[in-house]
């Protein structure tokens, strides 16, 4: 079993031991209702990702690529390495058990390398109907089991002393987690434009609060890593994920799909939230409720988290996301943003169709169930 798995479900087990108080007398909480069963989509999809700029004469190459696994709402049916530019191996890193492709090339021939994977999905729905009522407080053994979601001086999502003024000004003395945490989503969905929004705004960054604040705005991890840290601050378990959309307008072409974040936020006797504030920050006013504690099924998850120990890799310093990967030339790493003039040296692409969903509704429902709690 995977880190990320064992810490989803001991975060369950403490869920049901600590939302009415462990060996308390009154009756824990009820459990609250469940929304419909999830719509499934099967998606089977190409991904091609390209190292560009390899100098001529360059030793060796190291490649690790951002690829899907199984979570509460993705399964993986199948998965195949098409083609690789040298020898290839699957790798999980041990902070979180992500899995990322690891590619070494020796002595590389081409300026260009390309790696190609192909899978299959089903990705479910997920909606939350949150009730204040219904949610437990943090309990101290999950406080401890979230540490890492809790932490208030993680880079780029530090809660710096700004950002917990807002965070108190916002919630003021209220104490539910449930209101707390709508109205800190509210809050960055007011007060942040992502750029597809306002074409002012920052278009690609590192991903970092202080700049959302400063700007306005940015790219979703501006405006997610914004939330988290107001979330932490106000003692909120709150974390990152990674992945990127599969939109109707690009099915069956081979297309950039970009990316796209979102973040999660724990809430005893629901379990972990995601939401997407880009979302819910172009919806109405219906619509943004839909986006602030769920996702629909059109996307593909990649990894959890930020500040990656990846194996084998030269380079000191922890990687800061994974958005499409991460590379080595020689020890030097890539670029994955653009620098000045020069653009990002990794790139993808993704061509993608759609198939039924074969798998029986009450049974697909079961599975999603046995995930999440």
């Amino acid at each position: 079993m995977t880190p990320k798995l064992m810490r989803t479900n001991l975060a369950c087990l403490l869920c049901s031991l600590f939302a009415g108080g462990l060996g308390a007398a009154e009756s824990p909480a009820p459990i609250p209702a469940r929304p419909p069963a999830p719509a499934s989509q099967v998606f089977e999809v190409k991904q091609k990702v390209a190292l560009s700029e390899v100098p001529k004469g360059a030793r060796t190459v190291r490649l690790w690529i951002s690829i899907p696994d199984d979570n509460a709402e993705q399964r993986v049916l199948d998965f195949s390495v098409t083609s690789a530019p040298g020898p290839w191996r699957l790798v999980r890193e041990p902070d979180r058990g992500n899995r990322f492709l690891f590619v070494e090339v020796a002595d590389p021939a081409a300026e260009v390398l390309t790696t190609t994977v192909s899978f299959t999905l089903r990705r479910s729905t997920v909606f939350y109907e949150l009730d204040p009522a219904a949610a437990g407080a943090l309990s101290e053994p999950q406080r401890r089991l979230f540490a890492d979601e809790l932490r208030q001086d993680a880079p780029h999502m530090a809660a710096t002393e700004r950002i917990r003024q807002i965070a108190d000004e916002t919630c003021g003395k209220e104490t539910n987690l449930v209101t707390q945490a709508r109205r800190l989503l509210e809050y960055v969905a007011d007060h942040a434009d992502h750029y597809s929004k306002d074409p002012s705004k920052p278009t690609c960054g590192i991903g970092d609060a202080g700049n959302c604040l400063t700007n306005g705005g940015g790219c979703c991890t501006d405006l997610h890593s914004l939330f988290i840290a107001l979330a932490r601050a106000r003692g909120i378990p709150a974390r990152l994920q990674m992945g990127y959309r599969l939109q109707p307008k690009n099915a069956g072409l081979e297309a950039d799909p970009g990316y796209r974040c979102w973040p999660e936020y724990f809430i005893p006797g629901y379990g972990w939230i995601p939401a997407d504030i880009v979302e819910a920050d172009a919806a109405d006013a219906a619509g943004r409720v839909r986006w602030l504690s769920g996702l629909n099924e059109r996307r593909v998850h990649l990894n959890e988290g930020r500040e990656f120990d990846l194996s084998s890799r030269q380079s000191a310093a922890r990687v800061n996301t994974m958005i499409i990967g991460y590379a080595e030339i020689d020890g030097v790493p890539a670029r994955v943003l653009p620098e000045g003039e020069k653009k990002p040296q990794l790139s993808r692409t993704v061509k993608y169709v759609e198939r039924p969903d074969v798998l029986p509704a009450p049974l697909a429902s079961a599975l999603k169930v046995s995930w999440q709690h």
